[in-house]
């Protein structure tokens, strides 16, 4: 199974804003409109040419062909470069949801509170709470679901004396918002003023839950919970893989606790396929890399993640293909 460049496009575009809270780049003022142009002296005609009878005029049909016109073939290689680009991209972006992602001194964390059987599968429901955010300031909740952009899920959104979000009090001072807040409802159509705000999902296997919250300024702060981890232990060290699409065309391997200073092997087997998958631990014992898991001739099956470092050695799997994303 190929990544779909169309799930790309829609992944992709999400507001840039998310990837970095800290600092918009500054709008460049317009410049001035030039000074008209001077009138010139009317240019004399230019002289008749003659014809040289020994010399042709060159035709069209007699030029070469463009010795820069791309073939099928290359076509073909430079989309798959940036398929492999945009993937990157994407995983990266997921990689970095969270505190490398909030404007520093900011801080978002998920506390769950009750987890509850649907036929729809297990419903979590997250309480939020903030560090960071002026007081009384209208802050806009936004959701990064699998498969589409950073959505804005409702605005009106304050954090009170503990920390805590809840639905701002009507009788605040309104916020000028930003243009994201605009699109979303006041979380007084579904949260009592003054009551904690509430998020209630369902999520498969390995499938993160990435919530922010963002002021009118643009600063914020993101997070996310994993409500059904996919992880394996040993030894101290801690190996994980992260849903990147809905149908696991796109997966973060994940680990820490590794030593910074060992050698780490990593692969993934699929249909018996051995392939090495490159990643660097870094000074704090963590490493990622994305997988994007094919077999020829299958649209869905089962891919190990092996890791093994110093003393630590970590195995894992993940289903994948056509139509498998099932809530836990």
């Amino acid at each position: 199974m190929r990544f779909s460049s169309a799930l790309l496009a829609g992944s992709l575009t999400l507001p840039l804003c998310f990837a970095s809270f800290a600092q918009s780049p500054a709008t460049t003022p317009a410049s001035d409109s030039a000074p008209a142009a001077q009138q010139q002296p009317a240019a004399q005609p230019a002289p008749a040419q003659t014809t040289d009878q020994t010399n042709p005029p060159l035709k069209l049909e007699s030029l070469p062909a463009d010795p820069h016109t791309p073939t099928p073939e290359e076509q073909a290689a430079a989309e798959a470069a940036r398929n492999r680009a945009a993937v990157a991209r994407l995983a990266t972006l997921q990689a970095n949801w969270g505190p490398p992602g909030s404007t520093p001194g900011y801080s978002l964390t998920l506390k769950e509170v009750n987890r509850n059987q649907t036929p729809a599968g297990t419903e979590v429901t997250y309480r939020l709470a903030a560090t960071g955010f002026t007081p009384q300031t209208r802050l806009t909740l936004m959701h990064w679901p699998l498969n589409d952009r950073v959505n804005p899920v409702m605005n009106n959104v304050t954090i009170d004396a503990s920390g805590q979000a809840i639905c701002a009090d009507a009788g605040l001072t309104p916020t000028p918002t930003a243009t994201t807040a605009d699109q979303a409802p006041s979380c007084a159509k579904t949260t009592q003023i003054n009551m904690p705000i509430e998020i209630k999902t369902t999520a498969a296997p390995g499938e993160a839950v990435r919530l922010a919250l963002v002021a009118p300024d643009r600063k914020g702060a993101e997070a996310q919970a994993i409500p059904f981890p996919v992880a394996a232990e040993n030894n101290g060290c801690k190996l994980q893989v992260l849903r990147g699409s809905r149908d696991n065309e796109l997966v973060l391997v994940e680990g820490d606790g590794f030593k910074p200073t060992a050698q780490l092997d990593l692969g993934a087997e699929t249909y018996g396929v051995k392939e090495p998958l490159h990643a660097k631990i870094d000074d704090k014992g963590h490493f990622a890399a994305a997988v994007t898991p094919y077999a020829k001739d299958h649209d869905s099956g089962d891919t190990v993640i092996f890791a093994q470092s110093g003393a630590c050695t970590a195995t894992l799997s993940f289903h994948w293909g056509k139509s498998t994303y099932k809530a836990q």
